[in-house]
């Protein structure tokens, strides 16, 4: 029975000498804190060599999420990098100093630890996996995109020749000297740039960054600033039948852009292409973003009012008689229009039109309750301020002209000739479309509308009148109408009718 005591008694004093001696041991700083565990599994592991009763700063250097080590003595670190710029970068960049990584960073943190050292082991690392910065101009825009050069001269004649891609040499350079670029005549069509600018206030400062990103010439600047850091050059293998728009329009891109990547191979956009020819169509994908406010004058024709019926009862149903034949009028019509990095904004506005040559409205005499459905002849363009996005074989098996509102990318479209809605559905690959007859041998198709259109199969349109949205749905990489001409049911070109 005493043993049994005496046993209980030695537990109890056990417990006792434990719970003192926790309570006096020194406590841990509550803030920045690493275990042991954590450094024993660290890239280079450490071994805690004891525990102090004063509070320890450690350096422990981090490489993204994970701990590399504790640094017993930072100026090695210090004389390494010393070493290492000398010996690997003075040549290339002279005249700084080298830093760590981007994804290299010392923290130091307090705790009562001390750790086996291990600092040449956590120095090798660093300079095998040449985890380091160089000092360099670091340019940072006001959007927060960054970009080291090494040279500023080299940086400055990059960004001019990229923002040459979109705008011509003499209007950058009068707009660059604080000049304006002289003003069109009132029947001076073509376009004019009225202002141009990037869009992105930029700071320069020293800063540390990798040497892959850091631009060493002009060449390698004008890359980034085209393409961003992680780009990746795509290239297009010519085919037969191809044509410089076509090749643009199937990689997105703008047909000035591709001459630009192009230089050495292409000259105008209406140049034959070879087969196997092997082009850069690498969409411009910049940081940053130059804005072009262009004016663009050009004579547009204006359409007449619809046509005025004058019922005649002295004329036998279903005859017709025209007594005023439609003409089409002219309008020197200014527009201006804003490009960002070479691409429409779609959001131009018309300035001024001055009507040089008044429309003349047809007049024609029909006989009694005869309603007028057998088209004109004469054909209009399904839009408003119609713009050419994909001409007759502008790629292989299109035989079609596909037409965009240039100001108003989703505005309506408009029948191009009066006559009867004969289908109104929708396919997978032409989305909702209509098709026309107009009773003289010819048909007109409407693809790719945002939605059905306006009027059931049967109903009798209006040259002009809207039958629905302009979309792009089915297959469509934009907003267009995939317009169709059809005599005698073979396709016609629509540029050699339209307006005739």
């Amino acid at each position: 029975m005493k043993q049994g005591y005496a046993l209980i008694a030695a537990i109890l004093f056990a417990f006792g000498l434990t719970f003192v001696s926790g309570y006096f041991e020194p406590k841990a700083f509550s803030g920045n804190f690493n275990s042991a565990f954590d450094i024993e599994n660290a890239i280079i592991p450490q071994k805690v060599l004891k525990t102090t009763e004063t509070e320890q700063n450690n350096a422990v250097i981090y490489y993204k999420d994970s701990i590399i080590g504790v640094l017993n003595d930072e100026k090695k670190l210090d004389q390494m990098l010393d070493d290492v710029y000398k010996n690997r970068y003075q040549k290339d960049f002279p005249d700084t100093k080298l830093g760590l990584g981007e994804d290299v960073h010392i923290v130091e943190e307090i705790n009562f630890f001390t750790y086996e050292n291990k600092d040449d082991e956590i120095l090798k690392y660093i300079n095998e996996n040449n985890l380091f910065s160089v000092e360099a101009n670091k340019i940072e825009f006001s959007n927060g995109e960054i970009i080291y050069v090494k040279n500023l001269d080299d940086f400055v004649a990059a960004r001019d020749d990229f923002a040459l891609n979109f705008i011509d040499e003499n209007s950058f350079n009068l707009i660059n000297g604080g000049n304006e670029v002289p003003p069109l005549g009132d029947r001076e069509y073509g376009t004019r740039v009225e202002k141009a600018y990037f869009k992105e206030e930029m700071t320069v400062s020293k800063g540390l960054a990798p040497v892959n990103k850091i631009a060493k010439n002009k060449e390698e600047a004008l890359k980034v600033i085209s393409y961003g850091y992680d780009s990746e050059t795509k290239f297009y293998t010519t085919k037969e039948y191809d044509t410089i728009q076509g090749i643009a329009w199937l990689n997105h891109i703008p047909t000035s852009h591709l001459l630009a990547l192009n230089q050495d191979s292409l000259v105008s956009e209406n140049q034959l292409v070879k087969v196997g020819m092997k082009l850069n169509v690498t969409a411009i994908n910049s940081p940053i973003h130059y804005e072009v406010i262009k004016e663009n004058q050009v004579e547009e024709t204006v359409y007449p009012e619809s046509t005025l019926i004058v019922y005649d009862d002295t004329l036998r149903e279903g005859m017709e008689i025209i007594d005023t034949k439609q003409e089409l009028g002219k309008e020197n019509a200014r527009y201006q229009e804003i490009f960002v990095n070479g691409q429409s904004t779609g959001s131009g506005k018309k300035i001024s039109g001055v009507i040089t040559k008044q429309p003349v409205r047809e007049v024609k005499r029909v006989g009694t309750k005869v309603y007028p459905h057998i088209g004109s002849g004469h054909f209009r363009w399904p839009v408003e301020v119609a713009s050419i996005t994909c001409g007759w074989y502008c790629y292989s098996g299109h035989t079609a002209t596909d037409v965009q509102n240039r100001y108003n990318f989703y505005g309506q479209v408009l029948a191009s000739d009066r006559g009867t809605i004969i289908q109104n559905d929708y396919h997978g690959v032409g989305g909702y479309r209509v098709v026309i007859d107009h009773n003289n041998g010819y048909q007109t198709y409407y693809g790719h509308m945002s939605g059905p259109g306006f009027y059931p199969v049967g109903t009798v349109v209006q040259q002009g009148e809207a039958i629905g949205n302009i979309g792009m749905t089915g297959v469509a990489t934009g907003p267009h109408v995939h317009f169709e001409i059809r005599y005698n049911g073979v396709q016609i070109d629509p540029q050699t009718v339209v307006g005739q």
